[in-house]
């Protein structure tokens, strides 16, 4: 799948969030991205973060079968989840207001970062532990925008 195809959808954009564990040596990133470059896949979004024995790379691409594809073949330890995608309004408190609809709904967040920021109105990755129910909880109930790429159409 292509990353926005469904951008229109009242369920979101469904994609897929790789998580890539590097070596701890250096350079890891560089060739990651390099190896990813040279298997024709372009990045959307990617966070790193580290800890004191290893560095995690999350991120989002334009191909995630091919992605998928690369990562086993170049022996990446990784995993990949579902992720979703919300748009709310660019103003203090307007994460927490949903990240709190979500845990009295029982649905944890297991990652979030921005991908866009436009017009007054931010988009959020969310990577939830029951997608289903946060798509429900968020597009449904709440009737918020999935993308940017759809609110700019």
């Amino acid at each position: 799948m292509k990353y926005g195809e469904n951008a229109h959808s009242p369920e979101g954009v469904k994609t897929k969030e790789f998580a890539v564990l590097l070596n701890d040596k250096g350079g890891g990133l560089a060739e990651l991205t390099d190896t990813l470059g040279n298997s024709g896949i372009n990045i959307i979004t990617l966070t790193m973060s580290s800890s004191r024995n290893s560095r995690q790379v999350r991120l989002i691409t334009s191909d995630e079968l091919t992605c998928r594809d690369m990562l086993n073949h170049s022996k990446y330890e990784f995993t990949e989840d579902e992720i979703i995608t919300v748009v709310i309004d660019d103003k203090p408190g307007s994460l927490a207001k949903i990240l709190k609809k979500l845990d009295k709904s029982r649905v944890k967040v297991n990652s979030t970062y921005i991908i866009n920021k436009k017009d007054g109105r931010v988009e959020f990755v969310l990577g939830l532990d029951n997608p289903e129910e946060g798509k429900k909880l968020l597009f449904r109930k709440l009737g918020l925008d999935s993308t940017l790429q759809a609110v700019n159409d």
